[in-house]
C-alpha cells in the first residue's frame, strides 16, 4: 500500500479553505488505494516523513510578486528524515497576484530537497482537488 502525506502551510485566514483542499486531495487519493495522512505543516515541526512513498506539499501565497514561502517549509522538510528520492506534488491556493511565483518557489524547495516532483498545479477548489487526487500517479 503506498503512503502518501500532505502537508500544507497557511496563514491563518486561508487555512480552512487550504485545509479543505487538502482533505479533498487525501479522498482523491485514497480511492486509490493510498493510506493517506493530511499534516498542517504550521503545527507538525518533527514529522518525519521517511516512511512516506509520496509527499504532496501546499502552501498559500504570501508576497504578491517575490513567491515567498512560509517560514515553517523548509525546517520542515530538512527535519523530515530522508525525503531524498521520494515523489511530490507540490500546490498553491489561487490568488489574484502572486500564486505563479509562489508555486515556482515551492517546486524549486521540493527540488532541492532531492525529491523528484511529478506535478503541480494551482488549486483553487475541493471538486477540482479530489479529481487530482483520483487521476496522480501515486507509484
Amino acid at each position: 500500500m503506498i503512503r502518501v502525506a500532505i502537508l500544507y502551510f497557511a496563514k491563518p485566514a486561508k487555512l480552512p479553505k487550504l485545509k479543505l483542499l487538502a482533505e479533498s486531495l487525501s479522498k482523491g487519493m485514497q480511492k486509490q488505494g493510498a493510506q493517506v495522512d493530511v499534516i498542517n505543516g504550521i503545527q507538525a515541526r518533527d514529522t518525519k516523513l521517511t516512511g512516506y512513498h509520496y509527499i504532496a506539499v501546499g502552501c498559500d501565497v504570501r508576497s504578491l510578486i517575490k513567491g515567498v514561502l512560509p517560514p515553517e517549509l523548509a525546517p520542515a522538510l530538512s527535519n523530515g528524515g530522508i525525503i531524498t528520492g521520494k515523489k511530490a506534488f507540490a500546490f498553491v491556493l489561487p490568488a489574484l497576484i502572486g500564486a505563479n511565483s509562489t508555486l515556482l518557489k515551492l517546486m524549486k524547495a521540493l527540488e532541492h530537497e532531492g525529491m523528484l516532483l511529478r506535478y503541480s498545479d494551482l488549486l483553487a477548489k475541493s471538486e477540482d482537488a479530489l479529481a487530482l487526487g483520483q487521476r496522480l500517479k501515486l507509484d
